[in-house]
């Protein structure tokens, strides 16, 4: 009896492999991965353009600078009254920008910066990214403009 009892459970587990074989497969188990961004080679002094701080139409200001071949920008606040302007005076924190193109500029988080106007002003996508950035509810996702 247990002879038999072997087959059909033997028989049976090879029906169900057979069925779970043939059963289209619906869960797609691949995980997309975003491609990596192009860098590009600054020549020796080209960020010599773009050196400056920035004001925003919000009163905050984006300083630009580079230190041993590597491109920071920081957002900090103008208060109105010179106390405020003493406390606010503490540079925030620097955030790397990575070069992608002529003028053109790249975070970790997402925040792409674009130079024109030969470096007069900036745009920066995704400005609310940045530490210390103040942006309106209405204004996220919103291109922000900044003029030297």
């Amino acid at each position: 009896m247990n002879h038999v009892l072997t087959r059909a459970v033997a028989a049976l587990c090879m029906t169900v492999a057979g069925l779970a074989a043939a059963a289209p497969q619906t869960a797609d188990t691949t995980v997309p991965v975003p491609a990596a961004r192009a860098t590009y080679q600054l020549a020796a002094h080209e960020f010599d353009d773009y050196a400056y701080s920035y004001r925003l139409s919000n009163g905050q200001i984006a300083e630009f600078s580079a230190q041993n071949n590597r491109h920071y920008v920081v957002v900090r606040n103008r208060g109105i009254t010179q106390t405020m302007s003493a406390l606010q005076a503490k540079r925030g924190t620097p955030v790397q920008l990575l070069a992608v193109g002529p003028g053109k500029f790249v975070t970790r988080d997402g925040v792409e910066l674009s130079f024109g106007n030969e470096g007069q002003m900036v745009t920066i996508a995704n400005f609310e990214r940045l530490p210390a950035a103040k942006v309106a509810a209405s204004d996220l996702g919103k291109p922000t403009l900044a003029f030297r």
